[in-house]
């Protein structure tokens, strides 16, 4: 079940993912895990289906909340088509159940790592009948990968 208490980072879509680590960094007084090119990532949207997108992203530091920045040239992530890119990632056990459950509650999927007939992957992007913000629903079992990536050495910016 979605619990708001698992909320792990708040996303952005930026052009330039190292000009944005840079410019936030110095100006919110971040650092940064390694920026981890994902190429190629399985991504379903319902107007291209399923297909692969190369995206790079990095997180901030310390947590437990994290700033996630995200660059790519895939329509779902250009700030120029969607300006109001950002979104909440939150943990749950069960995506494709939660996943089924909102949109039973009339909430749409924008994007996932595959399509809803493949079980929505390991994340999935949804808005809410209200709209106004999204909601990244991630696959616990990502949990292990993400602890890596953000105990890792701190990057040099």
């Amino acid at each position: 079940m979605f619990d708001l208490q698992r909320t792990f980072h708040l996303g952005m879509a930026v052009d330039d993912i190292e000009a944005a680590r840079v410019q936030l960094g110095a100006d919110m007084n971040l650092s940064w895990t390694a920026t981890w090119l994902m190429d190629p990532l399985p991504f379903w949207t319902p107007e291209a289906g399923e297909h692969e997108i190369v995206l790079k992203a990095c997180y901030s530091r310390p947590g437990p909340h994290h700033l996630e920045l995200v660059e790519s040239a895939s329509p779902f992530y250009t700030p120029a088509i969607h300006p109001d890119s950002r979104h909440i990632g939150v943990w749950v056990d069960d995506l494709p159940l939660e996943c089924e459950r909102l949109l039973s509650a009339g909430w749409r999927v924008l994007a996932s790592g595959a399509s809803p007939d493949n079980g929505f992957g390991t994340l999935s992007y949804l808005l809410p009948p209200t709209g106004g913000w999204l909601v990244e629903l991630v696959s616990a079992e990502l949990m292990p990968v993400i602890d890596a990536w953000l105990q890792a050495p701190d990057d040099d910016q």
